[in-house]
């Protein structure tokens, strides 16, 4: 046994003065007598002042003296040595992808060195050392433990591969840090320094095991698909973020063919952009860059997978004799991936506003003014010209601005209508409430407004098919970073169904919950990704690892910081059992304290 906080036992030194008060302490019971005349004054003593006596052994005196040294046991917080005094080393474990990047004499990286590093400290803490691992990230993650053995750590280490990109470290430093407490060594390996600027917590210790390296790598990528000409093209950013000139070699391979196959001459710290024409059905191609001596391999390669048209099928019920019936036709014409159909096969509906929307789940609907198509309403309708307040947060509003925009034939709008565009008395724009579609409406008369000649009016409609797009069921891309969401959309058909919603990736399932709109969050893992409804294939997605900052090793140096504050003991540890028997010993002596004043007190009120 040992004591975590040994400036406790300076409470001892009550005992002492306890049993010292009490020699001057002995009273007397009083004593009643019939006369003190009768006392004579030879059996009357002169006492100058209260004298030591002999210690007297009371009930109070022991219980004093037992409660003074549970209390200072209690503060000196007495430890199983057999238990707790195993070594405790709480590990954080840089998950950044440049902790992968490789000498290339050597081909050491960072995370070899880091794992080296862990395993020397195993020779130092000893076979009983328990340990906490974990690794950073948007979310910290325990690889390892808590408080756990070598065997858990070695396994955990050995498949550690780092590859997110830049990330913060607050969250995973704040849990090592509670799984350290005060007396475990709490540690942060990585490959660079903090800046001075940089908060680190006060008891961590840091070691960089970086080394500063030129690497090149893909920054950025995208597969475009023109569905008029069946073409698809890519383009890729290569960036050189070194000191030195290279020449890298781009290749692309789709079913097993080489069709990609390009040099490009990087300066240092110049990034370009290539491109290249893609047939149409390709599918899926993996583009690789290849520089001699290249360190980091996660941005050197990228899969792609081919985007699929996703065409919009609109109704347009306007009359000929409407005033928006020429200029919808003119915007719908020059938009791609559109086509014209029947209300009951349509995504997207153009009507007049007098119409009642068409109630039908996942339909786009939007009615155009005149909302009252008689001479005498047209006639009273007002024209109006700002100030416009728009609803920025809607994603309708994207971008417009109605500069310089004359809003004419206001009229009247019904009353269960939320307003995305008004003025200080009436409802430009706005979406109907109660109904089964997206229904809005759009209060004006375009033979009385130049809204058509603004630029407004294309990014108006750019917005709503775009809108009407992604809630086609399928996904919406194909193509995304490790930090970014997936989202997808399911058929209204499809919703009831009790068959699973399933995840795969490299054999790995994860099931979904199923609803109309669903959001994958961001994947810890590049590659290609399939969704299954049951054994249907519902399509698949590729995710790839895009970090500019990430990718750039030149600040990479090793170095340690030392913790600003050292780990000790303090205060009271109520998780062993010799706390809490103290305690309870503590408090029996207490009520045996106030039991026997109360018997005192109790005698000397019935003599």
């Amino acid at each position: 046994m040992y004591f975590a906080n040994p400036w406790g036992l300076l409470g001892l030194l009550a005992l002492p003065i306890i049993g010292y008060i009490h020699m001057f302490h002995r009273r007397f019971p009083p004593l009643e007598v019939a006369g003190l005349h009768l006392w004579t004054l030879d059996t009357r003593k002169d006492t100058p002042g209260r004298k030591k006596e002999q210690l007297p052994i009371t009930r109070s005196l022991l219980l004093e003296l037992l409660a003074a040294l549970l209390l200072s046991l209690l503060l000196a917080d007495p430890r199983d040595a057999s238990v707790t005094t195993r070594p405790h080393l709480v590990v954080v474990l840089d998950d950044s992808a440049s902790m992968m990047a490789h000498i290339p004499e050597t081909g050491e990286s960072a995370r070899d060195r880091a794992i080296e590093w862990l395993k020397q400290q195993r020779e130092k803490m000893g076979r009983d050392a328990v340990y906490s691992v974990l690794t950073t990230g948007h979310r910290p993650t325990l690889i390892a433990g808590p408080r756990t053995g070598w065997e858990e750590v070695s396994s955990a280490i050995a498949d550690w591969k780092p590859g997110s990109p830049r990330h913060p470290f607050d969250a995973t430093w704040d849990l090592g840090a509670q799984l350290a407490g005060q007396e475990a060594d709490f540690v942060f390996l990585t490959d660079q320094l903090p800046s001075e600027e940089q908060i680190t917590p006060a008891r961590m210790t840091l070691h960089s095991f970086g080394r500063k390296l030129d690497n090149v790598a893909i920054t950025a990528a995208r597969w475009l698909y023109d569905s008029q000409t069946g073409e698809g093209t890519i383009f890729i950013r290569i960036a050189n973020l070194g000191k030195s000139p290279v020449t890298t070699k781009v290749t692309g391979l789709a079913k097993g063919k080489k069709v990609v196959d390009e040099s490009v001459s990087l300066e240092a710290g110049i990034e370009k952009s290539m491109q290249w024409k893609i047939p149409g059905g390709t599918g899926e191609i993996t583009l690789l860059a290849q520089t001699p001596g290249d360190p980091l391999e996660i941005d050197n390669e990228i899969t792609l997978v081919e985007p699929h048209v996703r065409t919009v099928t609109v109704a347009v019920t306007l009359p000929s004799s409407h005033s928006a019936f020429e200029e919808v036709k003119r915007i719908l014409g020059v938009m791609p991936d559109i086509q014209l159909g029947d209300v009951t096969d349509a995504n997207l509906v153009i009507a007049p506003a007098a119409d009642q929307p068409v109630s039908r789940k996942g339909l786009w609907w939007i009615g155009i003014g005149p909302i009252n198509p008689s001479s005498e309403s047209i006639a009273q309708a007002k024209s109006v010209l700002g100030p416009y307040l728009i609803e920025k947060r809607h994603a309708l509003m994207d971008g417009i601005v109605l500069g310089g925009v004359i809003w004419g034939g206001v009229q009247k709008i019904p009353a269960a209508t939320i307003p995305v565009i008004s003025t200080a008395k009436s409802v430009l724009f706005g979406q109907r409430s109660g109904t089964a579609a997206n229904s809005y409406v759009l209060n004006i008369d375009l033979a009385a407004s130049n809204l058509t000649d603004s630029p407004d009016w294309p990014i108006f409609w750019t917005n709503l098919v775009e809108q009407c797009r992604d809630s086609l069921p399928g996904f919406r891309r194909w193509n995304f970073h490790l930090e970014e969401s997936i989202p997808f959309s399911l058929a209204p058909d499809s919703l009831g169904k009790e068959r699973k919603l399933i995840l795969i990736h490299e054999q790995r399932k994860k099931t979904l919950l199923r609803m109309a709109s669903v959001e994958i969050p961001p994947r810890d893992s590049i590659g290609i990704y399939t969704v299954q409804d049951g054994d249907e294939l519902l399509g698949k997605f590729a995710v790839n690892f895009f970090d500019r900052d990430e990718s750039n090793l030149l600040p990479l140096k090793p170095g340690m910081k030392a913790p600003s504050l050292p780990g000790s003991a303090s205060g009271i540890q109520l998780d062993t059992p010799f706390s809490w028997l103290l305690i309870i010993g503590l408090l029996l002596t207490i009520i045996a304290l106030v039991s026997d004043w109360y018997i005192l007190q109790m005698r000397k009120s019935n003599q």
